[in-house]
């Protein structure tokens, strides 16, 4: 009876020594504004979170697709991102694409040329991968979400994270229009005619 008592205890040592820690990493879409009006340009960060900062795991490629609502938000294109420094430590520079050729989805793609040892070692625990710029074309609520399509760590080992989205609420632009030169000078000429034949001298 002792030794199945021991098996058990051995058994149950192994798994504790041979089990770490959850990696609890965490990607986030956080907007320059929640609210903003028409017209108002939104950017989004995606910015990842909770790795362990200088020591393994870090981060070294990252393909996610960033989902919007086309009808509210227009991508301004691949000149409206900026990709992070993080994968790009020495700026010797790293594989980057962004395609945008379905509506209402930028996907984003990015590979480390950094050595495993110095992502892991010099990489931060929190940063930005990138920054997306869009035009709000209505008035509405929007959803924007983001799938992974691969994270994977310095050495190419899947990672996984939790992803959370965001609402945005674009409201109708209160700025009042500034009136045409043409209707000024009409309404000025007006006035000054009303003006005369009120005071003939």
């Amino acid at each position: 009876m002792q030794w199945i008592t021991r098996s058990f205890c051995l058994c149950g040592w192994l798994m504790l020594a041979t089990t770490g820690p959850v990696q609890a990493i965490t990607i986030d879409l956080i907007p320059n504004y929640q609210e903003l009006e028409v017209g108002t340009p939104l950017t989004v960060e995606i910015a990842i979170s909770e790795l362990t900062g200088g020591a393994a795991p870090s981060l070294g490629v990252f393909d996610l697709d960033l989902v919007y609502d086309a009808t509210m938000l227009s991508f301004a294109g691949p000149d409206g991102v900026n990709f992070g420094n993080q994968l790009d430590l020495f700026d010797l520079g790293s594989v980057r694409a962004i395609e945008d050729s379905t509506p209402g989805v930028v996907n984003l793609f990015e590979l480390s040329l950094d050595l495993a040892d110095d992502l892991d070692n010099l990489q931060l625990a929190d940063f930005s991968l990138a920054t997306l710029t869009f035009d709000t074309l209505i008035e509405g609520m929007s959803t924007l979400a983001l799938s992974i399509n691969a994270l994977g760590d310095s050495i190419g080992a899947p990672l996984t994270a939790q992803v959370n989205g965001v609402e945005i609420n674009i409201t109708a632009s209160t700025q009042v229009p500034e009136p045409a030169p043409v209707l000024l000078l009409i309404t000025s000429l007006a006035g000054l005619y009303w003006l005369r034949r009120k005071n003939p001298d």
